[in-house]
C-alpha cells in the first residue's frame, strides 16, 4: 500500500531512493538520470537567455522542500527576490510561504570584485547553515565569477566553491549563460569541475515557433540519457518529454 506522501506525488515524479539518489522532482527528468542526482553533486544548468534556467532552478528547490523535506537556498544575481517571487507565482510556486516556514532562503547577492567576492561565498554558506539547507541554487555562476579579475582568481574561486560545497554535502545547481554554439569551443574550468551539465536550448521549429529542448551533457557516475528531449512550459513549470518520432 502507498503511503500518503507517495500517493500525493504528481505524475512523472519519482519518490526518493533512500541513501542513493536525490530526485529533482522535475517531471520527466529523474527517469533520464537513474532516479536523480547523487548527494553532493555539483551541476551546471547551461542555456541562453529565456531558455528557462530560473524556472527549472526554482522547481528544483521547491520540490526539495515540498516533496522531499529538504531545506534549500536560492542565491540570485540575475533578479531581485521580489521579482523572483512574483514571476514564479505564475507557475504555482509560492516561494514566500516556504520562506515563512524557514524551509527556503532567498538571498540577493552583488557582483563584487577581487577579495570582496569572499563575502558572497560567506553569505551563501551562512544562509545554508541558518536553515540547515541541503540544496543550493546560484543564479547565475556567470555573474558570480564576473568579479574575478584574472584567470588565476577564476580557477581558485571555482575550486574553492566546489570543494566547500562537496565537503558540506550540498547538492548544488548553478546556472550559466552558455548558448549551444559555445559548446563547440574549449570547455572552461567550471565545466571541468562540475559533476554534471544540463543544457536548455532554444531553437526555431519548422513551423517557425520558438521551442526549447533539453539534454544531459554530462553526469558523473550515472548512466544517463544522451538524447535530446522536448521541454514543455506548463502551469506548474517545466516538464521534460520525449520528442515525437
Amino acid at each position: 500500500m502507498q503511503s500518503a506522501n507517495e500517493a500525493s506525488l504528481p505524475t512523472g515524479i519519482s519518490k526518493p531512493t533512500q541513501g542513493k539518489r536525490i530526485p529533482t522532482g522535475i517531471p520527466g527528468l529523474d527517469k533520464l538520470i537513474e532516479g536523480g542526482l547523487q548527494p553532493g553533486d555539483f551541476v551546471l544548468l547551461a542555456g541562453g537567455v529565456g531558455a528557462g534556467k530560473t524556472t527549472f532552478s526554482c522547481q528544483f528547490l521547491c520540490n526539495a522542500v515540498k516533496l522531499y523535506g529538504e531545506s534549500a537556498v536560492f542565491a540570485t544575481f540575475e533578479e531581485d527576490v521580489g521579482s523572483l517571487r512574483r514571476n514564479m507565482s505564475k507557475y504555482g510556486m509560492d516561494l514566500e510561504s516556504l520562506e515563512r516556514a524557514h524551509k527556503l532562503k532567498l538571498i540577493d547577492l552583488e557582483i563584487l570584485e577581487g577579495s570582496g567576492m569572499g563575502s558572497n561565498i560567506e553569505a551563501i554558506l551562512g544562509a545554508l547553515d541558518e536553515i540547515k539547507g541541503k540544496r543550493l541554487v546560484v543564479d547565475s555562476l556567470t555573474a558570480f565569477l564576473s568579479g574575478a579579475s584574472e584567470q588565476f582568481d577564476y580557477a581558485f574561486l571555482m575550486h574553492l566553491i566546489y570543494k566547500t560545497l562537496k565537503r558540506e554535502g550540498i547538492t548544488t545547481l548553478m546556472t550559466i549563460s552558455k548558448p549551444q554554439s559555445s559548446f563547440e569551443t574549449a570547455s572552461g574550468i567550471e565545466e571541468f569541475l562540475a559533476d554534471g551539465i544540463f543544457q536548455l536550448e532554444s531553437f526555431i521549429s519548422p513551423q517557425m515557433e520558438m521551442k526549447t529542448r533539453f539534454i544531459v551533457r554530462k553526469l558523473r557516475g550515472t548512466d544517463h540519457s544522451r538524447k535530446y528531449h522536448a521541454v514543455a512550459f506548463t502551469q506548474k513549470g517545466i516538464e521534460i518529454i520525449p520528442f515525437s518520432t
